[in-house]
């Protein structure tokens, strides 16, 4: 028979181990622990972390008013993309804040800061918003003030200070580098869309308007106001340094720096730089006009006969170079796309010529995590369902490493699982 010393013994050893075993079991071997290597990262979804919720009044929900950008005729999917600055505007901003529009005309934005939110609040519907991409310190809002009546503020934040406003048409946008704002709105008569650079760290100063008269180009197309005195009522109202363009559907306009800007259309495309307070063509010529953010401008030119041929250029200057015509052919344009040397991808995962880029698998995820909440706010409010027919919205920012749910009765930003994808992106498009 054992000794009963012997078997106290034995018990004690065993729970001195237990004990040892569940302390240094969550740390790895090579850090003197006892488990293997830290598991997969992808093995964790669906414990995702909360780290702000914002609860959502009856009537309120993160949408615009029913406009849209002058190059963007279909409605922008708000919860894709990946927040970059060429994209349409989205109610998500970054991993900072949400746009909301509410009963009676009014709407807000609200930011999470020092761990509370802080309101900017309207007493007109919002039509767009959007954070500056250098420094996310600048919000740049546009309100529907009446019919066809619109104004563009850019406020500082987070104090909430309006830097200044200016009428102007139902859209509003940061240039890539956030160092300048293009308004515009359309003139009367034969298409035309008139716009208009406003800095973001000075006053927007005289008035200017572009005069097209560059030795070696082409003249203004007919119409086109080339004096400030040519302008609609509305047009002399716009404050900045403006540009008449011609402007059909399917043209589109980019502004990757605070002085230049891009325009491509049926007509060919147009480089404008500005020189002075005034905007001057610095090159155009014939071609299908596409950008491949967030470094490169494409364009597609006919040659004689029936060849085509592509070309790329730096978004500074028209510094054109062939591409080789074995090469893939580039997918239809699309806000959406995040190009790389070789590949392209969306926050969809459609991909050209890219493999390196691991698949996106967190939406899927966040779908399931808040479908049981989705489904208790069906319940409560019958708003939902008309807002959210299929499930909870689930914005991805991967960039910023955090995604957007919006459930129905209530909005959360979440953590992302640190993934090799999430690295990767925060890399490329930050």
């Amino acid at each position: 028979m054992i000794p009963q010393r012997y078997i106290i013994a034995s018990l004690f050893i065993a729970a001195m181990l237990l004990l040892f075993a569940v302390v240094q079991a969550p740390r790895p071997v090579s850090a003197g622990g006892v488990t293997a290597v830290e598991s997969p990262a992808i093995m964790n979804l669906g414990g995702y972390e909360a780290q702000s919720e914002f609860r959502l009044a009856d009537g309120w929900a993160p949408r615009f008013q029913g406009t849209q950008d002058p190059d963007q005729p279909d409605a922008w999917p708000f919860e894709g993309g990946f927040g970059t600055p060429w994209e349409p505007a989205s109610p998500y901003l970054a991993d900072q804040g949400l746009a909301l529009n509410g009963p009676g005309g009014r709407s807000e934005v609200v930011l999470w800061r020092g761990l509370e939110w802080r309101h900017y609040r309207f007493d007109a519907p919002l039509c767009s918003a959007r954070l500056d991409p250098a420094k996310g310190s600048r919000l740049l809002v546009t309100l529907q003030m009446g019919p066809a009546r619109f104004e563009s503020r850019l406020l500082e934040i987070p104090e909430g200070r309006v830097l200044w406003s200016a009428q102007s048409g139902p859209w509003s946008r940061f240039s890539w580098d956030g160092r300048a704002v293009l308004v515009g709105l359309s003139e009367p008569g034969e298409s035309k869309l008139l716009l208009s650079a406003l800095p973001v760290d000075a006053e927007p100063g005289e008035a200017t308007l572009a005069a097209w008269d560059e030795p070696g180009l082409p003249a203004p197309p007919k119409g086109i106001a080339t004096k400030t005195e040519a302008l609609s009522e509305d047009g002399q109202d716009l404050p900045g340094l403006r540009v008449e363009l011609p402007w059909h559907t399917g043209d589109r306009v980019w502004m990757p720096h605070g002085d230049r800007l891009w325009h491509g259309g049926a007509s060919g495309w147009t480089l404008w730089g500005l020189e002075g307070p005034r905007w001057r063509r610095l090159a155009a010529g014939p071609g299908v006009l596409n950008a491949h953010p967030p470094q490169r401008m494409a364009l597609v030119e006919a040659l004689p006969g029936e060849d085509m041929v592509r070309k790329l250029s730096p978004v500074a200057k028209a510094d054109w170079t062939a591409v080789a015509p074995d090469a893939l052919p580039w997918p239809a344009w699309d806000a959406a796309w995040a190009w790389r040397e070789s590949g392209a991808f969306d926050a969809w995962d459609q991909r050209w010529n890219e493999s390196a880029l691991p698949p996106e698998r967190q939406r899927q995820a966040l779908f399931e995590s808040y479908r049981a909440e989705w489904r208790s706010a069906m319940g409560l409010r019958a708003s939902v369902k008309g807002w959210l027919p299929r499930g909870p919205e689930i914005a991805l920012r991967e960039p910023f490493g955090v995604a957007w749910i919006w459930v129905g009765d209530r909005v959360l930003m979440v953590r992302l699982v640190e993934v090799e994808r999430v690295r990767i992106l925060k890399k490329l498009l930050r």
